[in-house]
Parts: structure tokens; C-alpha cells; sequence
């Protein structure tokens, strides 16, 4: 009797504790599922003077914001992983040198991702690719006490040693700015040769049949492109002589076919000057200022189809006293964060220094709301 008493109190415990560890594992992933997690965004702040640091706010309470980096020398750019876990940042030094750090936003703990004062280089731009294996960032060594041109690295993430390489052994294959597809196949990146002036696209796998890995598409412009989600086509920013002056429009290149075509008006009343693909690559937004009597002081955002030139240009928070230099998609292609800067201001506060702001835009509502004040770069976490 006593026995079984003992065996019914033992099994009343393990039930017990089964019973909070099913409470635990439940909570855990309540907490972690992404539908249930607020739709937040980062940004560097504060864009003019002091200490720039990574802040993060919930877009539906943005002045409950909160900093993320403590750095004394400041950071100069940062990126968060797909599933919003892990943010890489290059961190300045006392010296002027940038190193590349890495913060685990469940734990709080902080480590560095690449040492790259010991290495005696300058890393920047990291960029996490969409599946989150490996992170690409831009390296400069030091050669005679100076920086030389910078090359594209990877960082294995999934080890526990974050081991890096150069994306490419050949050292004069130089560049900047990288890029993943969607797939993760896939990461261009601007070249560095002022020589050959243009952009690189390095497939890990070859999609094309001539197995071609490293592929070179011309161009003057000296600014980064944006892929298509599948890695297939690529539309960069090229620059255009009309009358005495230089515009910029937008061209498209197909990878897979190896040709090249206007995706705006080289010779239009325009200058367009940034784009970013939509995740489902069926839409393009593109920052335009138009140089005719629809003119306006700075660049606004329009959204275009990417395979149907008939249809017409959709503005998005069309807003003349703005400048809109800086935008990013969300994950589910319904919204765009964006910096945007205020070229003509009126009202209270028109007195004092103008200062970039963050805004959110949603596509389906139109509504926009501004984020923050005086901050740039903006991106959005887990979203």
C-alpha cells in the first residue's frame, strides 16, 4: 500500500513536471512564432553629430525605441539575419580601423564576429545571406600603413569558430557593396577596379550552361544594383548624357539570356537613381526625379512592374518636400521602410536643422507613419 502511494506521488511529480515543460516549450514558440511578433525596424542613430549606435523600434509604438549597440566609437553599418536572431555591425575604433561584431538579440551576448584590428584591415557592409549560412562583408587590408582596395569575404556562420574567406582567391578581383539573391546562390557586388568600372555577380552554383561562375556587366555609375529574387536578372543604376549634363536611368541585365536592356528611359525626362526588387520579383521600386515640368526638388519612390513596361508608374508617398534616397521591402513585399530627408519644410520647427527621418509605408492602406527623427539606414528586423 505504502508502495503504491510512493509510485502514485512519483507519477503525480513527473506529470507535474511534464506538464511545465510542455507549458515552456508552448510559450517559447508562442514567443517565437513571427506572426505574433511586433513588426519592428532598426535604424543608426542619431545621423547628425554624437556617437552613431543600432536603435530598434516597433513600427505600431515607435517612441517606445530601444539601442541595441553601446559603442564608443560608433558603428558604421550594421544588418540583421533573416529570422531576426543575430545582428552584425562594423564597430569604429579609437584608431579609425572598423571591426566587425555580432550580437545575439535572444541573449544579449556580444562577440566579435571578425577581429579585424588584429588583421589589420578595415571590414565593413556586413550582409547576411537570406538563408543565414554565411555573411558577406567588404575587407580592406593595410599595406604600408594604408588601406588598399577592398574585397569581398564571407563569414561561415553555422560554424563555431565564424571562419572567413575571400569570396574569390584571385586578390585583384576587388569590389564593394555585396548582395545576395534570394536563394542564396547568388552575390554581386560593385567593382573596385576604377579601370574596369562595373558590376561582379558570382554564382556559387553556375545557373547558366557555360558554367561560368563570375560574371562582368559594364557600368559607370559607381553604385551597387539590385538582384532579382531567383538571381537571374540584375537592374543597376547607369548614367546618361543629355545636353551638358548627366542624368541617371535604370537598366536591366539578364543573367541567364547574357543581354542587356533599358528598364527606364535613358533619354526621358528623368533620373532615376536607386532601386530595390520586391521578394517576389514582380515589382520594382525605384527612386525618379523627374527633370520636366513635373519636377520636384528631390527623389520620390514609384513602384514599377518588372516584366510589363505598359503599365504605369504607382507613386508611393509622394511627398514634393521630401527626398527619398534609402528604402527597403519588407519579407512579405507589403510594405516599405525608407529615409527620407526634408529638402523644403514649413510650419514649427522649419527654423531649425533639417534632419532624415524613417518612415514606413504601407502599400495595401497607404498610410505612412514616421518611425524617428534624425537617423538613416534603415532596415527592417525579422519582417
Amino acid at each position: 500500500m505504502a508502495r503504491d502511494m510512493k509510485a502514485d506521488k512519483l507519477d503525480s511529480v513527473v506529470l507535474v513536471i511534464v506538464f511545465f515543460c510542455l507549458l515552456g516549450v508552448g510559450a517559447a514558440a508562442w514567443v517565437m512564432d513571427p506572426a505574433r511578433r511586433p513588426t519592428r525596424v532598426a535604424y543608426l542613430k542619431p545621423a547628425t553629430g554624437g556617437t552613431q549606435n543600432v536603435w530598434m523600434a516597433d513600427i505600431d509604438d515607435p517612441a517606445d525605441e530601444r539601442q541595441l549597440t553601446f559603442s564608443d566609437y560608433g558603428v558604421f553599418d550594421f544588418d540583421f539575419s533573416a529570422d531576426g536572431r543575430w545582428l552584425a555591425f562594423a564597430e569604429r575604433s579609437n584608431t579609425g580601423a572598423v571591426t566587425l561584431r555580432l550580437i545575439d538579440l535572444a541573449s544579449g551576448r556580444l562577440t566579435d564576429l571578425v577581429d579585424c584590428l588584429a588583421l589589420k584591415a578595415n571590414c565593413t557592409t556586413p550582409v547576411f545571406s537570406p538563408e543565414g549560412n554565411l555573411l558577406a562583408y567588404q575587407r580592406a587590408e593595410s599595406i604600408g600603413g594604408r588601406y588598399g582596395l577592398p574585397r569581398i569575404w564571407l563569414v561561415d556562420m553555422l560554424g563555431v569558430d565564424h571562419d572567413t574567406a575571400a569570396l574569390i582567391a584571385d586578390n585583384e578581383v576587388v569590389g564593394h557593396s555585396p548582395v545576395w539573391s534570394a536563394d542564396s546562390n547568388t552575390v554581386a557586388f560593385y567593382s573596385a577596379d576604377v579601370t574596369q568600372p562595373g558590376l561582379l555577380v558570382y554564382d556559387f552554383i553556375p545557373r547558366g550552361d557555360d558554367d561560368i561562375q563570375l560574371r562582368f556587366i559594364p557600368s559607370s555609375h559607381g553604385t551597387m544594383g539590385t538582384l532579382a529574387p531567383n538571381g537571374q536578372q540584375l537592374i543597376f543604376p547607369e548614367l546618361a548624357r543629355r545636353g551638358e549634363q548627366f542624368f541617371s536611368h535604370l537598366r536591366i541585365a539578364d543573367l541567364a539570356a547574357k543581354t542587356f536592356a533599358a528598364f527606364t528611359d535613358a533619354q526621358g525626362p528623368v533620373d532615376d537613381v536607386a532601386a530595390q526588387w520586391s521578394p517576389d520579383g514582380e515589382t520594382i521600386a525605384f527612386a525618379r526625379r523627374y527633370t520636366d515640368d513635373r519636377w520636384t526638388p528631390g527623389h520620390q519612390l514609384y513602384l514599377k512592374n518588372a516584366f510589363a513596361d505598359e503599365q504605369p508608374l504607382t507613386p508611393v508617398a509622394y511627398e514634393p518636400r521630401y527626398t527619398t534616397s534609402y528604402f527597403r521591402w519588407n519579407l512579405a513585399g507589403d510594405a516599405l521602410v525608407m529615409q527620407r530627408f526634408p529638402l523644403l519644410r514649413e510650419g514649427a520647427g522649419a527654423e531649425g536643422p533639417a534632419l532624415p527621418e524613417i518612415w514606413v509605408h504601407e502599400l495595401e492602406s497607404g498610410e505612412g507613419r514616421k518611425i524617428t527623427d534624425d537617423a538613416f539606414l534603415p532596415q527592417w528586423v525579422g519582417a
